[in-house]
């Protein structure tokens, strides 16, 4: 058991190096994931947030070539050696060049990682210094094949290199950034959500860099979304062939339900997609995407979104009085981000305009 910050009266001329680690993981505090729960000295290690957060980042040459570049900062580091051993602090005060092996022939894939490493003679192996280094994976059949090799007990990813056969430079296409980042408890954490802290010390903030949203800590260990202004501007999307989108005006596409638009909204923490306006659609144009793309990743659905939407009267094979009723047809939002309608392709299901206006489901 170690005493931290004696009084000065215990002071004496030397003390452990483990005394400052238990220290500075005092000041770092919560361990932020569950699997660090059952040792609780330990702390959410990464590295330090700052503005971009540029500190340690890794990206390629200016001209590119095999080597890779970290760019100064800080990184904390948990000994994962032994329980209760505290945490280090690594300090790198400028650009870093790190070699790459050379790729393998043909066929031969792999996933590199440049990490940032801890070696402590006190408890593993005979080195004591920190490392900016990169681990070369093994090889493999295809690029999605490729696995991140096995690292250092005290280590923390700083990114993922891809490596194709005879490749002979590293782009800035072949790094994936996969820093996490490290915080004092309470304070707010610039994070992806794909690496956020699964356990946030109760009422930390965090900022979902990828999401634009605010997420906080409970009590019991869960999350919850900060409801933001809900005066959210509608992006309006290219429509694509086939399709026109709506207007405002007496005669114009889509029945003068406006142009066809969306935004991603928040109620009660869950993000919510609302649609608006319409289109008018040339016959024969069916199960088509709506939209010239896709949408982008944080608005689209965890799974299909099916909806019925209103379209033009028309009339129906022996149905009297039909063609004075406005019907509806489906539309299908997708999981690839597209947004289709489903018609048949004549006849009496005939689409020719159609309106989005108030469609909403769930995102999550």
């Amino acid at each position: 058991m170690a005493l931290i910050n004696p009084p000065a009266w215990m002071q004496a001329g030397s003390y452990p190096a483990r005394t400052d680690r238990l220290v500075i993981a005092s000041l770092l505090g919560y361990p932020g994931f569950l699997v660090d729960e059952a040792t609780p000295m330990r702390i959410r290690q990464g590295v330090k947030p700052s503005y971009l957060n540029q500190q340690l980042k890794v990206r390629a040459a200016p001209t590119p070539n095999m080597t890779v570049i970290v760019s100064g900062g800080y990184a904390f580091i948990d000994n994962h050696d032994a329980g209760g051993q505290g945490t280090y602090v690594c300090a790198n005060d400028g650009d870093v060049i790190l070699n790459v092996q050379p790729a393998g022939g043909a066929g031969q894939f792999r996933k590199d990682c440049v990490i940032a490493s801890v070696y402590d003679a006190e408890t593993a192996g005979s080195a004591s210094e920190w490392r900016l280094e990169v681990i070369q994976g093994t090889y493999a059949a295809s690029a999605g094949a490729a696995v991140r090799p096995s690292l250092p007990p005290n280590a923390q990813i700083l990114a993922d290199l891809a490596i194709a056969p005879s490749q002979t430079s590293v782009a800035a296409a072949n790094i994936t950034d996969i820093r996490q980042f490290s915080v004092a408890a309470g304070g707010i954490l610039p994070v992806p959500s794909a690496s956020a802290p699964n356990r946030p010390h109760p009422g930390q903030a965090m900022y979902l860099t990828d999401l634009d949203v605010f997420r906080y800590g409970r009590l019991d260990g869960s999350t919850n979304t900060i409801t933001p202004d809900q005066n959210i501007p509608w992006i309006t999307p290219s429509v694509g062939t086939g399709y026109t989108t709506g207007g405002t005006t007496a005669g114009s596409p889509g029945n003068r339900n406006g142009p066809i638009r969306y935004r991603k909204v928040f109620r009660d923490g869950t993000p919510y997609m609302e649609w608006d306006g319409g289109a008018t659609r040339v016959a024969g144009a069916q199960t088509a995407n709506i939209l010239a793309g896709t949408l982008p990743g944080p608005y689209i659905p965890y799974a299909v979104r099916s909806v019925s939407v209103a379209r033009n009267a028309t009339a129906i094979t022996s149905v009297a009085n039909s063609n004075s009723v406005v019907h509806t047809v489906k539309v299908d939002f997708d999981t690839a981000g597209a947004v289709t309608l489903i018609a048949a392709t004549a006849g009496d299901v005939e689409t020719t305009w159609f309106s989005l206006a108030g469609v909403s489901y769930p995102l999550a």
